[in-house]
């Protein structure tokens, strides 16, 4: 994944992204939007052939990259968990 900052402000972060699935994205996105201090939290696909997005964040009165960062590590910890349910899902259907 590439991610380069295109705008950063006390309330808002804009985010060039590439070479990453716009599912992870959504993911990020939903736990953005979970928090009370995100305003706006969108991912929108610049260029279908070569996975080229833009991620913006609107806060009030929350760091835009705090708020990122803890909804990715969010994230992560989603993912790790619906990992280890099919794991156990497939062990019982051994």
């Amino acid at each position: 994944m590439l991610a380069e900052i295109m705008q950063l402000k006390e309330n808002e972060l804009e985010l060039k992204i590439e070479e990453e699935d716009i599912s992870v994205m959504y993911i990020i996105q939903y736990e953005l939007l979970k928090e009370t201090a995100v305003e706006f939290a969108g991912v929108i696909l610049k260029h279908p052939l070569i996975k080229d997005y833009m991620m913006r964040v609107i806060t009030k009165g929350k760091d835009p990259v705090r708020a990122l960062d803890e909804a990715t590590t969010l994230a992560s910890e989603y993912v790790q968990s619906l990992g280890k349910t099919f794991i156990d899902a497939m062990k019982k259907s051994e």
